[in-house]
């Protein structure tokens, strides 16, 4: 009898199931470099997969699903990752929970995970509220105890200082937006800005005494804009396309100065970079992305499948292919 029973909840949900709309998906990149590495450091291989698998279904004003992606690579600092979503969404906005699943709490860990482009995976969030009101929009993010928290021990050392709950409300209006944020730890930041086609101007400030205004202006194909902030310091960049190039430009008062230039031609893109601000991935000093000067080629063989080798000044290199499946 418990044969059957199990048997019979089997047919069941594969029954619901295929009412369902499921997708499946994989990604996965493979490496050869000492791309965003120590001095001196020698090549090696990376490789990172991932697969996704996505449910959702509805029940008359109720929309819910669940989502679940498994990663694996050598870059990743715990082996195997497992992350998780559940979600319902009803009129009054979509319900999330998943452990270590969202990522608007922005703590730093003293020991960060990154995945195989060097780039910090920083998520202690387990439920999450959105909603949508007009043109006002609400954002909710909490840590519930599950997985990382604040004041937890190594590896996932966050600081107990940290916040335990994030809340982001947004008003767009089209030619203008206000935001407002506030955590759990009394930090408050206010954003806001103003578009009329050709002029702009945007702000911000918070509770820490940063804060940042800026001026812009649109002519003949090139954006510009002259920002300051609360340092005294003075920055002003531009911007533009032209057919199959593009490009920017970037200076400040403290001496810092970035450039670049970007030509794509069907699959083939070439990029040349230069930035003296030294501000690579942990603050460390011409690393990666920070290094003065880049050079970066890649070729789309496919819409799922793409090579790139990149390089710098500082005797790093990395050739990588990345692959992406959909069923």
């Amino acid at each position: 009898m418990k044969k059957l029973i199990l048997m019979t909840s089997a047919l069941t949900f594969v029954g619901s199931a295929a009412m369902a709309e499921i997708t499946l998906s994989g990604k996965a990149t493979v490496a050869y470099g000492n791309w965003g590495t120590a001095p001196g450091t020698a090549p090696a291989f990376k490789y990172e997969t991932s697969a996704t698998i996505a449910m959702e279904q509805s029940a008359g004003d109720l929309t819910y699903g669940a989502e679940i992606t498994l990663k694996n690579g050598s870059a990743i600092a715990t082996g195997t990752v497992t992350d998780g979503v559940i979600w319902i969404s009803t009129n009054f906005g979509k319900f999330s929970f998943g452990v270590d699943a969202f990522d608007e709490l922005e703590a730093f860990k003293v020991i960060p995970s990154t995945d195989i482009n060097g780039n910090i995976k920083d998520k202690y969030g387990d439920v999450k509220y959105e909603g949508e009101f007009g043109a006002v929009s609400v954002t909710v993010v909490a840590d519930a105890g599950m997985g990382d928290t604040p004041g937890g021990t190594p590896p996932n050392d966050i600081p107990a200082t940290s916040a335990t709950w994030v809340a982001m409300i947004d008003y767009d209006a089209g030619d203008w937006n206000f935001g407002i944020k506030t955590d759990s730890t009394g930090y408050s930041k206010v954003n806001a800005a103003f578009d009329a086609g050709n002029f702009n101007v945007r702000g911000n400030a918070d509770t820490n005494n940063l804060w940042e205004i800026g001026v812009g202006t649109s002519f003949s194909g090139v954006n510009a804009e002259v920002a300051y902030d609360n340092t005294g310091k003075t920055s002003v960049s531009l911007d533009g396309k032209a057919g199959d190039v593009s490009w920017k430009v970037a200076g400040d008062s403290n001496g810092g100065a970035k450039a670049s230039i970007d030509y794509t031609m069907d699959a083939l893109s070439i990029g040349v970079a230069y930035d003296n601000t030294d501000s690579g991935i942990v603050g460390q000093k011409d690393r990666g992305d920070a290094a003065d000067l880049i050079l970066t080629v890649g070729y789309a063989a496919s819409d799922n499948l793409s090579f790139e080798m990149k390089a710098n000044d500082v005797n790093e290199y990395e050739v990588s292919m990345t692959a992406g499946f959909t069923f």
